[in-house]
């Protein structure tokens, strides 16, 4: 607790930071909680130009990833589950970290193994509800990453364009 309120800690998985790395996004994370990021998983931030470096600028926590974790990390690793993957999953799951991710085979091991997990726009949702930044500026957020290639639930995506009226 903090003052009196409770502070979430996030850790964020790469395509979530390139994401809001596309559409200058970054700044929301830090504002919605502690935000974390391995930094073997920073290390796959290359796109946009510069985004490793932004992150670390906004106030997003690198954490150095332990040859312990990644050794208890490693009965999870399958085909469809990266390195990183598991590594973010065995940090969240030990630290009790709510997982930011939009990697279904991801997102599948989490809640199997009770680990709290968000997606992108679950992170657009609460930038609206807080008023960070205006519904128009969100509706052009997934607008511009719908034409880069990210891919949503699009029930949940067509609610979160109702809500934020795009």
């Amino acid at each position: 607790m903090d003052g009196g309120k409770w502070v979430l800690t996030f850790l964020v998985d790469a395509n979530v930071l390139i994401d809001l790395g596309y559409v200058r996004g970054l700044d929301i994370l830090p504002k919605l909680g502690t935000a974390e990021v391995l930094d073997v998983v920073l290390l796959e931030c290359e796109a946009p130009e510069g985004l490793a470096e932004q992150v670390v600028a906004v106030g997003i926590q690198e954490i150095e990833s332990q040859i312990e974790w990644v050794q208890k990390a490693r009965p999870f690793k399958t085909s469809r589950l990266s390195s990183q993957d598991v590594l973010n999953f065995y940090y969240a799951k030990t630290f009790q970290r709510i997982l930011l991710t939009n990697e279904k085979p991801l997102r599948n091991l989490c809640q199997r193994e009770g680990v709290a997990l968000h997606g992108l726009l679950w992170v657009v949702e609460q930038a609206y509800k807080l008023n960070l930044e205006s519904s128009d500026s969100l509706c052009s957020w997934l607008l511009a990453l719908e034409q880069i290639g990210s891919r949503f639930p699009k029930k949940a995506l067509l609610n979160l364009r109702q809500m934020l009226r795009c």
